[in-house]
């Protein structure tokens, strides 16, 4: 949901669309801002310049939602709610279209200016926020419309034969899981290289907030900022990773001459918070990326090398700020793995076509800054561990709002990190040849937030809407 810089940008709207609310715009005035958002997102069409984080709800150009927000268009809100909800919605969409406004070229903001007389974007907000959201709220709202779309291609499915290949892919799935198991068993006994330790920015925040003291209308644990970053901070990963090469290094994201590039001078985490159901209750999940440079080929032709590779790291809190469950994927959306602490109440059953990756650990359910040991070139997450693995050479990174990678600065502007899909296609990898029968498209190249299917049989995210969602192993489609 919200990260701590998106807090100050939503509650900025907010306060302009509260003044606003206070001196009712004539419908003169609503049409003039029905038109200037008309003529925005022609522009964002246009220039290619849109960003895929949160979907677009047809019928309702100011509304963006992702699967944990679209869960509550099936639950029984009062109107209260319902209002809550669609203004959460609107907010969401507006701050998107602040970044995709910041990311235009030049011209093409001069040419909104001129048509719509707005100087900046907060101009546009200011006065017409509020009064989208009224006119908005006028409408029907109906839950069909605000279904998210999964991440996979039926058309690739029905193409490959999805039906028969399904059953081929079960035993390459299974040796896969074998491997990995091992993998994770012999943990840093696989490295052949010197390790360094990446760790976070010092920060003494106060004492530990276990649990949030309120909860919004829709039933949302809600944190001060400073409470989330605390939180973030306390959580926050260590990185001890095998050092082959630079590509190891997690660095800052930029914009080279047209490029994407990874900078190993600024070794970069990037944070964002989300929230998942889990039974009745709503819980917060901290997550963390670190992007490197490339997958390094193993060996010549290696299918799954190719430019770009990262990892995510997530840790879901109880209630009562404990650890319900971490778990972790590539930005790719594979290799996805659960490590549950020793005290977690979790019950995952093993079964389906492409059962989980499930780690019991030894860990605490409330370990500050665990540390995560990864394999150098795969970036493989071979352990979670409570202490560093002896005295490796350690270097600080620092950990930036995962929203800075949707508006990069270039030399001519700004630009999003990812394609107006949500993918990243310059990081294709070989492997999409032969994995298209199974439904993921451009299968491991890296994506955005929201775009992560996470196994090859059935249907599975990473950003479900719920904890009974992401762990049903049933694969029926």
């Amino acid at each position: 949901m919200l990260t701590v810089t998106r807090i100050f940008s939503l509650t900025m709207l907010t306060l302009l669309s509260v003044a606003c609310a206070q001196r009712p715009l004539p419908d003169s005035a609503t049409a003039h801002c029905q038109h200037a958002l008309t003529q925005l997102q022609r522009h964002i069409a246009d220039t290619d310049s849109g960003d895929a984080q949160y979907q677009a709800i047809p019928g309702f150009p100011t509304y963006r939602s992702n699967r944990f927000w679209s869960s509550f268009a099936t639950q029984d809100l009062s109107s209260q709610r319902q209002s809550a909800w669609r203004t959460q919605l609107h907010q969401l969409g507006m701050h998107s279209l602040q970044l995709e406004w910041r990311n235009l070229p030049a011209d093409a903001q001069q040419a909104w200016q001129h048509s719509s007389g707005f100087a900046q974007f907060t101009d546009f907000a200011a006065q017409c926020s509020e009064a989208l959201l009224q006119a908005s709220l006028q409408q029907p709202l109906h839950p069909s419309a605000t279904k998210i779309p999964d991440a996979y291609s039926t058309t690739q499915r029905v193409l490959g034969l999805y039906a028969l290949t399904r059953f081929a892919a079960r035993g390459a799935i299974a040796d896969y899981q074998h491997e990995m198991r091992e993998l994770m068993r012999q943990g840093e006994q696989t490295w052949t290289h010197a390790t360094q330790m990446f760790t976070p920015p010092d920060a003494n925040r106060g004492d530990y907030p276990a649990a949030p003291a309120h909860h919004s209308l829709l039933g949302v644990p809600e944190y001060t900022a400073d409470e989330l970053q605390t939180l973030l901070h306390w959580h926050a990963p260590r990185l001890q990773i095998e050092q082959q090469s630079g590509a190891d290094i997690p660095g800052a994201a930029h914009w080279q001459q047209d490029a994407r590039h990874i900078d190993p001078q600024q070794p970069t985490l990037y944070s964002f918070i989300t929230h998942m159901r889990h039974g009745e209750q709503i819980l917060l999940q901290l997550n963390y990326l670190a992007w490197f440079s490339e997958r390094p080929p193993e060996q010549p032709g290696d299918w799954y090398s190719g430019a770009l590779d990262g990892l995510i790291w997530r840790v879901t809190l109880r209630a009562d700020g404990r650890v319900l469950f971490y778990d972790s994927i590539h930005p790719c959306g594979c290799y996805h793995s659960i490590h549950l602490p020793q005290d977690s109440p979790l019950q995952i059953p093993h079964q389906g076509d492409e059962p989980l990756l499930v780690i019991h650990t030894a860990l605490p359910s409330q370990l500050r800054q665990p540390v995560l040991l990864v394999q150098a070139g795969t970036h493989y997450l071979l352990q979670v561990k409570a202490q560093p693995v002896g005295t490796p050479a350690t270097t600080g990174y620092a950990l930036k709002d995962y929203d800075e990678l949707r508006s990069l600065p270039t030399a001519n502007g700004r630009r999003s990190w990812f394609d107006a899909d949500g993918l990243i296609a310059a990081s294709a990898r070989r492997e999409r040849f032969y994995l298209w029968p199974l439904g993921v498209p451009s299968a491991g190249a890296m994506r955005q937030q929201g775009h992560h299917a996470i196994a090859f049989l059935g249907r599975r995210h990473f950003d479900a809407a719920s904890v009974e969602q992401l762990l049903d192993l049933n694969t029926s489609d």
